[in-house]
């Protein structure tokens, strides 16, 4: 049975990472705990591995006592809040033209399994799977998401706005006592799917307010997260270079993966890791080498080789040319 490596953009972990650090939680520790970095989460296009980043929530929340932490978060912010995709999604001309926007473009902000709506009667069910498998943080990222799901139709209702009928997967409602998202709404618990129910009548409104700046053109570069694990590595290979460049064992335990098993993944597609980081490095030197500013030394210890003979006989078996010999062809 194959094996997803299942990723979301950081834009949508970073409320997250700002709320942990407003409230004083030891936010360095708790990244060390599922060995993840501050630095990824510092670009908003950054993919992060769903498990750690579920691992951590449950940490926190555990830890600093806090058993709404995915409702605290989310239900603070606006859909438009994360980044360019909320605010396309908050500029649709309807709540159903948003909620279409929202499942459409959902794959370019994580490569897990897709939302869709059901109609049922007079409703219509906004439902979501989500990921399977992962167990720990669980609940946290539930609560985030009906919140987030929850927040789009407000943004097209009131800021008051609940669902007459919520479906959750897991088989706990604790910290959800206080939660504005389910004031008025019959909760059942323990179902195959994540879900809330929208009266068909509320379809046509539009936004309450629409964000001002127009952001198609942006969105129109972002492509789909791949779930072609070689693909996913490749691209968080490609992260780690531009801040600090790490090997197979690091990789590993950012994905919440035993070494081995992403072996094995990467072994069912054709290929190695080696082969991936072997492609990353030299398409991250040839952009390096044609900075004019930066030696060859520098490009070497960037990449985190350990001197310039070492990178320079690495760069050769790749291109057939040494590195000085490629900036000299450049210029």
């Amino acid at each position: 049975m194959k094996t997803d490596i299942t990723v979301v953009k950081a834009s949508h972990l970073q409320p997250f990472i700002s709320f942990l650090d407003k409230v004083g939680a030891p936010l360095d520790r708790l990244l060390n705990q599922v060995n993840l970095n501050a630095d990824y989460f510092s670009n908003k296009d950054n993919l992060i591995a769903e498990a750690p980043f579920w691992s951590l929530l449950e940490n926190a929340s555990n830890s600093q006592g806090i058993e709404d932490l995915g409702f605290q978060v989310t239900e603070q912010l606006s859909l438009d809040s994360f980044g360019v995709f909320g605010a396309k999604v908050m500029q649709a001309d309807s709540l159903y033209q948003a909620l279409t926007t929202f499942i459409s473009d959902m794959g370019q902000q994580s490569n897990c399994p897709p939302f869709w709506l059901m109609e049922q009667g007079a409703f219509v069910w906004f439902c979501r799977l989500g990921t399977q498998g992962i167990k720990k943080g669980h609940w946290p990222i539930e609560q985030h998401v009906i919140s987030l799901m929850i927040q789009l139709v407000r943004g097209f209702t009131t800021a008051t706005w609940t669902p007459p009928k919520v479906h959750l997967q897991t088989h706990t409602l604790k910290g959800a006592d206080n939660t504005a998202s389910f004031s008025n709404s019959q909760i059942l618990i323990n179902k195959a799917f994540t879900g809330i129910c929208i009266s068909k009548s509320l379809l046509l409104n539009g936004a309450v307010i629409k964000p001002k700046d127009r952001v198609a053109e942006e969105v129109a570069h972002q492509m789909t997260i791949s779930t072609v694990n070689s693909h996913v590595i490749k691209e968080l290979l490609m992260q780690s270079c531009a801040n600090q460049p790490l090997n197979a064992q690091q990789i590993a335990n950012s994905l919440g993966l035993n070494i081995r098993h992403m072996q094995r993944l990467l072994k069912e597609e054709g290929c190695s890791y080696r082969e991936l980081s072997e492609q990353v490095l030299f398409k991250q030197s040839q952009v390096m080498l044609s900075t004019e500013q930066l030696s060859v030394l520098e490009v070497a210890l960037a990449l985190g080789y350990s001197d310039a003979a070492n990178f320079t006989r690495a760069f050769k078996r790749w291109s057939g040319l040494s590195p000085t010999q490629y900036k000299l062809l450049l210029n």
